[in-house]
């Protein structure tokens, strides 16, 4: 038995449909497909997706099959969609499902950079990146099997082959992502489109990231980077470099770029977060979709999660969230109130009306997330069966100097009226004049991407904030 485990390890191997190459994998086409199929099905229901009907979603469709048509495994059907969220990001399942979100789409500056997205993600299906790493993973589950009967395992070395493993497994890899990008830049050429805009979106990327890392740093938040062994995405600059080096040794330049296709694609979209998840304008945060707003005071930093909408005082050890709880029976705001905080008897709460809705609200002396001795401030607002729970807190000994910033906050909860509060930022177009800069512009829209708005608005159109495009260009801007 054994013998045959070890056999099947050496001889699971299979030419590469894409390069050409002998890959070590241990699943066949048809189990490859059968995985695929099962992955979409799950990822369907935990992703919100365009529907087919939608203009953006056909576009898609429209530029991924052109791509998809000149690509490896042409026995394949490729699938393409939309995730409507503001992650930049684009993905694909095995067996020719391709995933694209909405934010990533919103940064590209022409069709050949989203058939760039698109072919890099066919190259991932092409080159049967998943399988191998499902392989590698039943790979290491049978070597740990022959070596666990051979070879006693010391205490602890559990422990370091599941590293190891993960190290293996985690993520296609460096190689994978390069040997994409080559595919990509083949693709493209054979489908009439100017390969260079793979380097264009890697620019747009490595842009986005110095910004993040910007807004992090500013906001006294933990800068987090995929490096060294255990990431799953080469550096974007190395990536970038290779790009222009194949290109230049091919001579690749022309095709297809089609900019003014793709800007009217995604005209009046939303930037971020769509009406449905709720979104950052500024300093305020609408939910068109549950019905509320509110507003935090300067120098706040506001972050939309799927799990709740959390904030902080700029580099400050102060907090906020608010999370929503669907109701399955009638309480009266204070035992919601009373049941956010189980271990707590006696709560003093104080309720009453505001925007409305039943208000409650208490001071509560106890442990908090990243502040140990904290004291928070609690509200709970009633909307039918649905209960948003305020929380704010920081250090006790601080509470006095943070208690108004506090107090505005939730005084600022109430009803959405669009007519008043405005809608979720969404891309617009706009002819470059003489005399513009991506700071007059922010200015104009009120910074409405928060304090880097300028940075933001200038990565939108694939450039820095020193560089500005010839006047009477079209260019996109959030409003």
């Amino acid at each position: 038995m054994l013998l045959l485990m070890l056999l099947t390890l050496l001889s699971a191997c299979a030419k590469n449909p894409a390069t050409g190459n002998q890959d070590f994998v241990m699943m066949s086409e048809t189990e490859e497909l059968k995985i695929g199929k099962q992955a979409f099905a799950e990822f369907s229901k935990n992703l919100i997706l365009l529907p087919e009907s939608d203009p953006l979603a056909q576009y898609v469709n429209h530029v991924g099959q052109k791509v998809a048509a000149t690509a490896d495994r042409q026995d394949l059907f490729y699938h393409f969609y939309v995730v409507d969220d503001a992650t930049i990001n684009a993905f694909a399942l095995p067996g020719g499902y391709i995933f694209i979100h909405r934010g990533l789409i919103n940064h590209m500056n022409n069709e050949a950079e989203l058939a760039a997205v698109l072919g890099h993600e066919v190259g991932h299906v092409t080159a049967r990146h998943s399988v191998q790493q499902i392989s590698k993973a039943r790979a290491y589950q049978t070597a740990l099997m022959i070596t666990s009967v051979f070879v006693p395992i010391p205490q602890g070395a559990t422990m370091f082959s599941d590293l190891i493993a993960l190290s293996i497994i985690q993520g296609y890899g460096r190689d994978a992502e390069f040997q994409s990008d080559e595919l990509s830049i083949r693709y493209l050429t054979q489908a009439g489109y100017d390969p260079n805009a793979t380097i264009g979106i890697l620019k747009t990327l490595k842009r986005l990231d110095e910004i993040d890392t910007l807004e992090k740093t500013d906001a006294g938040e933990k800068v987090e980077k995929y490096h060294g062994a255990f990431s799953s995405h080469p550096e974007t600059r190395k990536r970038i470099e290779k790009s222009i080096a194949e290109a230049a040794a091919g001579q690749l330049s022309g095709g297809l770029t089609n900019r003014d296709t793709l800007l009217s694609a995604i005209n009046g979209y939303a930037y971020g977060d769509s009406a449905e998840q709720g979104a950052v304008v500024g300093r305020r945060f609408l939910h068109p979709e549950l019905g509320f707003q509110l507003e935090f005071p300067k120098e706040w930093v506001i972050n939309n999660t799927p799990q709740a909408l959390q904030a902080r005082l700029r580099k400050q050890e102060v907090y906020f969230q608010l999370q929503l709880v669907e109701l399955q029976k009638r309480y009266s705001v204070e035992e919601v109130l009373q049941k956010s905080f189980p271990k707590e008897r006696n709560l003093k709460i104080n309720s009453g009306r505001q925007a409305g809705m039943d208000y409650a609200h208490a001071s509560i002396k106890r442990s908090a997330p990243k502040v140990s001795f904290a004291m928070i401030d609690a509200h709970v607002f009633l909307q039918g069966s649905r209960a948003f729970v305020l929380t704010m807190w920081c250090d006790r000994d601080e509470f006095d100097k943070h208690a108004a910033d506090f107090a505005t906050i939730a005084k600022s909860f109430r009803s959405y009226d669009k007519q008043r509060d405005g809608d979720v930022p969404r891309i617009a177009l706009h002819q470059w004049r003489a005399g513009d800069s991506w700071q007059a512009l922010a200015a104009s829209n009120k910074n409405i991407l928060g304090r880097f708005t300028a940075d933001r608005l200038a990565a939108l159109n694939s450039m820095g904030l020193e560089e500005k495009p010839a006047t009477g260009s079209l260019i996109k801007i959030v409003k």
